[in-house]
């Protein structure tokens, strides 16, 4: 079951203000993106100036067991449409998988302490003290039966007997779920029917090359080292080198470049996928890694430092430099064309793409949006908080992080309103595919892929939305390399039938775009995606998007 669409319930909540009564807020709580709430308070009640509107907890847990309406709940059933009380009730019986030891570890790792920060400045105590402490507690008692939980038993642990909530900014709450995810079916629709119309304008696939299936070479698989002054000792990367003959010419370059607490294992699936295909594929590993991650959650390292988002854009080009050196030794590295490189960047990795692919950082619109006490204030997009630790490493600057020798650009999932904004994507000149999830609540769709899309300077540019994706679903068996398991509702569906997809993309926008292919163009079209009818993702992609 997916998350409910609390959109609908905004409607109610203005006349409600009126009478003093406003339960249906509970619902933005599912959207914070920490595990959603539930277990031992006895009411809640709704800060709204002078008003306290009331709640009971058993009577909310009543109505979420079979529908029953008791006092203190009838007011704000009574202002519900059926609908919107059959919404209200899978939220609270929303059941997330997450044991014991992930949510521990979860809540006391630096980025859980900073959301259930925001989340505490929603759920407070009865003093209108900062709920993250009680929340905390909640979290974890209701885990504690090794089962998961549902929003109702984070509420009825909850350790006070009142739970406060602020409704100014659960008003904010709700406004973002309405602007980040409540038109994403809408959005869908329209971003299809644009790419049908732009499909009849291309040509169809004339290749007999299918880009789903492994390609003619075999490859072979090496770990080469490389070192950046921002890190310490050696860095591996892994190079895919295609077995081709001295008269097949170059051969390009694509890098990966894996996300935050991730791994150069993460596309492994790909990066042999595009070998076969007679692409030279570089994977390095990040400073940021998996490793990196649970070393700190152990308490063996510190934190990952904000300066690993200078350091990612520069492994790509000291990767970079270490291959041209054996491309000059000849032998099996000779033919690898290291002036003609795509890159591949997923969540953060995509950010990296972006950054070594000319993309400037927008410190002015940083310091507009990051102000200390901007910089935890309630949000649904969580991604905001990586972005203004960006401001950290600013006094280290200016940066000239942009390697000519890139070539395309392809993005899944990246980070950009804040690191970038208008200005800084507008210096993007080559060719880039923005890969979007419609349910990704990490890096959501809306602020930070499809609006952001619209800033890039390339006259190449794609914009790929992914159905039922989340942010998860591309990578290697979902998240085989993560330092905390994630609940598989968080996870999405099995990512298997969704491999196909990225894997023709892929190798239809580096054909496109790396070896100037005209044909690959016919397996960028809405047609051959909906061709390839691997429920439960549906796929659209448009050339030419403007909300204006």
């Amino acid at each position: 079951m997916a998350l409910p669409t609390w959109h609908a319930l905004f409607k109610v909540l203005r006349p409600l203000q009126k009478t003093g009564v406003h339960a249906l807020g509970l619902g933005a709580m599912a959207a914070l993106a920490i595990a959603p709430p539930a277990t031992s308070a006895e009411r809640i009640e709704f800060f709204i100036g002078p008003l306290e509107p009331v709640i009971l907890v058993e009577d909310l847990a009543a109505f979420a067991q079979d529908g029953t309406i008791n006092d203190s709940f009838r007011l704000v059933a009574n202002n519900m449409s059926e609908e919107q009380r059959q919404q209200l009730r899978s939220f609270l019986n929303w059941h997330l998988d997450a044991e014991l030891i992930s949510v521990s570890q979860f809540t006391y790792w630096q980025l859980g302490e900073r959301l259930l920060d925001r989340a505490g400045q929603v759920i407070q105590t009865d003093t209108l003290l900062n709920g993250s402490r009680p929340l905390r507690a909640a979290l974890i008692a209701a885990a504690a039966d090794g089962d998961g939980f549902t929003p109702l038993e984070v509420i009825q642990e909850f350790p006070l007997a009142v739970m406060q909530l602020d409704f100014g900014r659960l008003q904010q709450i709700i406004q973002d779920n309405r602007r980040f995810f409540a038109a994403r079916q809408q959005l869908i629709g329209l971003l299809r029917s644009i790419g049908e119309r732009e499909a009849a304008a291309l040509p169809p696939p004339t290749r007999n090359l299918d880009p789903t299936r492994p390609g003619p070479y075999t490859w072979q698989r090496q770990v080469i080292q490389f070192e950046n002054p921002l890190r310490d000792g050696e860095i591996p990367f892994d190079l895919y080198v295609p077995q081709r003959g001295p008269e097949t010419g170059p051969t390009p370059v694509i890098v990966i470049s894996h996300g935050a607490s991730s791994g150069r294992g993460a596309f492994t699936y790909l990066a042999q996928h595009l070998a076969s295909h007679g692409y030279a594929v570089v994977v390095p590993e990040h400073d940021d890694d998996h490793q990196k991650y649970e070393q700190f959650l152990a308490g063996a390292d510190r934190p990952p430092n904000p300066i690993t988002l200078i350091s990612r854009p520069l492994d790509i080009s000291l990767a970079l430099d270490e291959l041209e050196q054996l491309a000059q030794q000849g032998g099996a590295y000779g033919n690898l064309d290291v002036n003609n490189v795509g890159v591949l960047g997923h969540s953060l990795g995509g950010f990296t793409a972006l950054t070594v692919a000319g993309a400037e950082f927008d410190f002015e619109t940083l310091h507009r949006n990051c102000s200390l006490e901007d910089r935890d204030r309630p949000s649904l997009n969580i991604s905001l908080l990586v972005q203004c630790d960006l401001l950290d490493v600013e006094a280290n600057g200016p940066f000239q992080l942009k390697d000519d020798r890139i070539q395309a650009v392809f993005a899944m999932s990246p980070p950009t309103s804040l690191f970038f904004g208008p200005r800084g994507l507008a210096h993007v000149d080559r060719p880039t595919l923005f890969l979007a999830a419609s349910a990704d609540i990490i890096v959501p769709a809306i602020p930070e892929q499809v609006l952001p899309y619209q800033w890039l300077g390339s006259r190449d540019r794609y914009l790929v939305m992914v159905e039922n994706a989340t942010h998860f679903t591309f990578l290697q068996g979902h998240l085989t390399e993560g330092a905390i398991p994630l609940p598989s509702r968080l996870l999405g569906p099995n990512p298997r039938p969704a491999q196909p997809y990225l894997k023709a993309l892929s190798v239809a926008f580096f054909d496109r775009h790396l070896r100037d292919q005209t044909s690959a163009e016919g397996y960028l079209t809405q047609p051959y995606l909906d061709s390839l009818g691997t429920d439960p993702f549906r796929f659209a992609i448009v050339r030419d998007f403007r909300t204006q």
